[in-house]
């Protein structure tokens, strides 16, 4: 795999960008606010945002929201076991795990079930022991624990009469509190099962509290006893990337005693100053959550040589100027919910359900892959038939091959031999190959650095050039350094002693070293 190095930074650029928090103003509405009121509020603020599909999107973006170093290797983080699955190995034994069951409402696939916030990587066997069953604390003998995750029965009477409940680690008692309160603000009115054991034990189906009192007593209980710690911040901040929402739980942890607790008759007051770890309220805003699109620069490429192995991509439909997803349909791409809007050759702002285009070939050869994200692992485009795509694990399977030729005005044939050309159906929304003519035809925009960043001299940081490399989707970091994403959360770790070989998903990474300053580079 070619590596490319795009700019150099100094350490404290890093460390500045570390967390992201809420912007400034973000909070304004819950001002003066108690009770149900402010609960209103909160879901208000919240309720809107963007959801990506389930299953190895949802994977893509547990690369960003829940993965740890483990002994200097990224393993998933998951929060029902005490194992360490490598992120390289896949998720062998694994589920996406519902925090809030989704069999509590009936198991229907609306926003609630592709909720990040509720989302977690979760051993198997931990999901299946842990069931359905509410939130509580288990007495007597267990039923089933590995160490973190315990079933088993409640103190008699407790847990609204459950029979069985499930018990997270202390570590972890917080967290999951704020993710029930998120849970039953932003959905609280969606069709809750009322009916069927272990279904309706924690909620009443009010719009307020939502939450029977037993259940929010003891949330409240393990809120204050588990505070927020920097795993749920940065988890946050991440989330708030992809959704674009955040979860105030999180954020303002005393505000569920406004709502819920001994503070629910005493109006809301947002002060930054009580929350440390928020930014300076002088520091620049972040984008406003409730505008659509994701910041960005995208340039139009106007020749199959601008097409690097090494770049990013999104694909937009020619004057329709809507984007490709990675959401496969039956046999064909949905196209974005909301078209882009070019200018010139430049588009500023992507919307959130874009997919992102990696490729792997060279010359006019290439595969081309799709994720959710710029750092997911890509699926390949496959197509042996016409008006048929599929996704592919592989670049080399059969049909993953496209030639690929690009007009000087930036019109992309993506040819797939017999199959035909992949373009956009305007008549009928969507993405596929076409031998017929009449459909549009698409172009590569790719996404440029920031400005200011556009390169740096060969010259520069020979040292840590020369020590810093990738092989196969192996990235080697030498002894003593260490590996951050773009927000500044550190990935990994190098011993003092020994270096690091890293498997890593395409994207944009950042190493430091104390004997250098930081290098910043590309996948």
């Amino acid at each position: 795999m070619k590596l490319k190095f795009i700019l150099t930074l100094s350490g404290a650029m890093l460390v500045a960008s570390s967390m992201a928090a809420p912007p400034k103003g973000y909070y304004d509405s819950f001002e003066g606010l108690c009770g149900a009121q402010l609960k209103a509020a909160v879901k208000a603020k919240i309720r809107k945002h963007t959801n990506i599909s389930y299953g190895d999107a949802t994977w893509d973006a547990f690369r960003q929201t829940d993965v740890r170093e483990v002994n200097g290797k990224l393993c998933w983080w998951d929060m029902y076991s005490p194992n360490n699955v490598p992120v390289s190995s896949g998720h062998p034994g694994m589920n996406i795990e519902h925090s809030v069951a989704n069999s509590w409402w009936g198991g229907t696939k609306i926003e609630a079930y592709n909720d990040i916030f509720h989302l977690n990587p979760s051993d198997a066997t931990a999901n299946n022991r842990k069931n359905n069953f509410p939130l509580g604390v288990v007495v007597g003998t267990p039923s089933f624990t590995n160490g973190v995750t315990i079933v088993g029965h409640p103190a008699s009477g407790d847990c609204g009469g459950a029979k069985n409940v499930y018990e997270p680690h202390d570590m972890y008692k917080g967290d999951f509190a704020r993710v029930f309160f998120y849970m039953f603000t932003v959905y609280d009115n969606i069709s809750w099962m009322t009916t069927s054991s272990d279904r309706n034990y924690m909620f009443d189906g009010t719009a307020y509290p939502s939450l029977r009192p037993w259940a929010y007593t003891m949330l409240l209980k393990w809120n204050a006893a588990d505070p927020v710690g920097d795993k749920e911040r940065n988890r946050c901040d991440a989330v708030y990337k992809i959704q674009k929402n955040r979860n105030p739980y999180i954020d303002i942890p005393d505000l569920c005693d406004y709502i819920w607790g001994d503070k629910k008759n005493t109006p809301f007051h947002y002060d930054p100053a009580n929350y440390p770890d928020n930014p300076d309220p002088d520091e620049p805003d972040d984008p406003d959550p409730d505008e659509p699109g994701t910041p960005g620069t995208w340039q139009l490429v106007k020749s199959v040589n601008g097409l690097n192995a090494s770049d990013v991509y999104i694909l937009v439909a020619d004057q329709a100027n809507y984007g490709m997803s990675p959401t496969l349909n039956g046999k064909y791409l949905q196209p974005t919910a909301a078209p882009l809007a070019p200018e010139g050759d430049v588009i500023k702002s992507v919307p959130s359900d874009i997919a992102y285009i990696t490729l792997a070939g060279s010359g006019n050869s290439y595969s081309v892959g799709i994720s959710s994200t710029e750092t997911g692992t890509p699926r390949y485009i496959t197509s042996t038939s016409s008006k048929t795509v599929s996704l592919s694990e592989n670049a080399t399977d059969e049909g993953a091959v496209a030639s690929i030729s690009i007009s000087a005005d930036g019109l992309a044939q993506i040819s797939y031999g017999s199959a035909g050309i992949l373009c956009y159906n305007a008549s009928a929304p969507r993405f596929t190959t076409y031998t017929s003519t009449g459909q549009k035809h698409l172009r590569f925009y790719r996404k440029v650095p920031q400005a200011g960043i556009e390169g740096v001299d060969a010259d520069m940081q020979p040292d840590l050039r020369r020590l810093v490399w990738a092989d196969g989707g192996i990235l080697h970091i030498p002894a003593g350094a260490a590996l951050y994403d773009l927000w500044g959360r550190r990935l990994a770790g190098a011993p003092a002693s020994e270096a690091l070989e890293l498997p890593l998903a395409h994207g944009i990474y950042v190493v430091m070293h104390p004997a250098y300053s930081a290098l910043k580079v590309a996948l």
